[in-house]
C-alpha cells in the first residue's frame, strides 16, 4: 500500500514540476545569468542594417545575429546550407531556388496576428484593384503553397515567406558630374549608355536585376524594342547581348558590384559616376556628401 501512495505521490510531483516547467518557461531565458535567445539572420545589406538590429533586439528583448552578404553569396550559402540560418531575407526571386532545395519551411499564414495589414502588392501584384499587372516575374505568383507542393498566386493557409519591404531598383549619378535631371521626365535609364560616360559606369552583379536595368536603358535609347521586356524572346536576347558585348568590348562598363557597401566604394572613388543603385546606398553616400 505504500509503494502505491509513494508511485501516487511522485506521478503527482512529477506532473506538477512539468506544468511548472511549462509555465515559467517563455520567461526563464530572461531570468539573471541566463542567455537571450538568438536569431540568425542570413540577407543582404539592403535592409540588414545595425541600426535596425540594435533596436529590434531593444524591442523584442533577444540576440540578432546579422549575416549580410551580396546576393549571390547570400542565396549560395542559404541554398546549400540551411542549417546556417534561422530566418532568411532577400527578394522574392530567390524563393524558388530555396524552396526547391528544401531550406525553407512553410509559414502558416493563421499564426500571422497582422496579415491584413500587409498591403496587397504582394498579396494580388496589385496596389489597387484597378492597377496594372507589372512585367516579369512578381512576387504574388510565388506567395502561396500549394497542396501538390508547388508554389502559386492561389489563396492558401501556407506561404512560402512573409512580405516585409518593399524596394525600388534604380540608378544613381554624381550630380557633380552628370546635371541633375528632373525624376520621370528628363532622368533616363539611358544614360547608363551614354558615349560621356563610358568607363565610369556600374551595374550590379545580379541576373535578375542588372540584365534588366541594361535592358531598359537599351530600349531607352532606341537601341532595341522589347515586345514584352517581362518575358524577352531568345532573338531579344541575343540583339540585346550583342549590344552589351560592344559596349563592354569598348571599355564602357567599369565595374560589376555584388553588395551595397561595394557599391558605395565604387560611388565614393570616383571609379563610376552613375550605377544601378539601392536606396541604402543613396543615403550612405549622401551622408558622407557625395552628391
Amino acid at each position: 500500500m505504500n509503494n502505491n501512495v509513494d508511485k501516487q505521490r511522485r506521478h503527482i510531483l512529477k506532473s506538477a514540476a512539468l506544468v511548472s516547467a511549462a509555465t515559467v518557461l517563455p520567461f526563464s531565458s530572461f531570468a539573471i545569468g541566463k542567455s537571450r535567445p538568438q536569431l540568425r539572420i542570413l540577407g543582404t545589406h539592403v535592409t540588414l542594417q545595425e541600426e535596425l538590429r540594435q533596436k529590434a533586439m531593444a524591442d523584442l528583448g533577444i540576440e540578432l545575429i546579422f549575416e549580410p552578404k551580396g546576393s549571390a553569396a547570400v542565396l549560395q550559402k542559404a541554398s546549400m546550407s540551411p542549417d546556417s540560418f534561422d530566418l532568411y531575407e532577400q527578394w522574392s526571386n530567390s524563393i524558388n531556388v530555396l524552396w526547391r532545395s528544401g531550406s525553407i519551411k512553410p509559414i502558416d499564414k493563421r499564426r500571422i496576428s497582422h496579415w491584413d495589414e500587409i498591403n496587397s502588392l504582394t498579396k494580388t501584384g496589385r496596389v489597387t484593384p484597378q492597377a496594372n499587372i507589372g512585367a516579369g516575374d512578381a512576387p504574388y505568383k510565388l506567395l502561396h503553397i500549394q497542396k501538390n507542393g508547388t508554389l502559386s498566386s492561389n489563396d492558401t493557409n501556407s506561404i512560402s515567406y512573409l512580405p516585409y519591404v518593399h524596394n525600388v531598383d534604380s540608378f544613381g549619378y554624381n550630380t557633380s558630374v552628370i546635371d541633375k535631371g528632373i525624376p520621370y521626365e528628363t532622368e533616363s535609364w539611358g544614360w547608363l549608355l551614354n558615349e560621356e560616360n563610358r568607363g565610369k559606369v556600374g551595374i550590379v552583379n545580379e541576373p535578375t536585376i542588372g540584365l534588366f536595368d541594361l535592358a531598359l536603358a537599351a530600349q531607352a535609347k532606341g537601341l532595341i524594342k522589347f515586345k514584352d521586356i517581362g518575358s524577352m524572346t531568345t532573338l531579344e536576347l541575343d540583339k540585346l547581348f550583342e549590344i552589351l558585348i560592344n559596349y563592354k568590348q569598348r571599355g564602357h562598363f567599369s565595374g560589376f558590384w555584388t553588395s551595397v557597401p561595394e557599391s558605395v566604394r565604387f560611388m565614393k572613388s570616383n571609379r563610376v559616376v552613375i550605377e544601378s543603385m539601392f536606396s541604402p546606398a543613396v543615403s550612405s553616400l549622401n551622408g558622407q556628401n557625395v552628391p
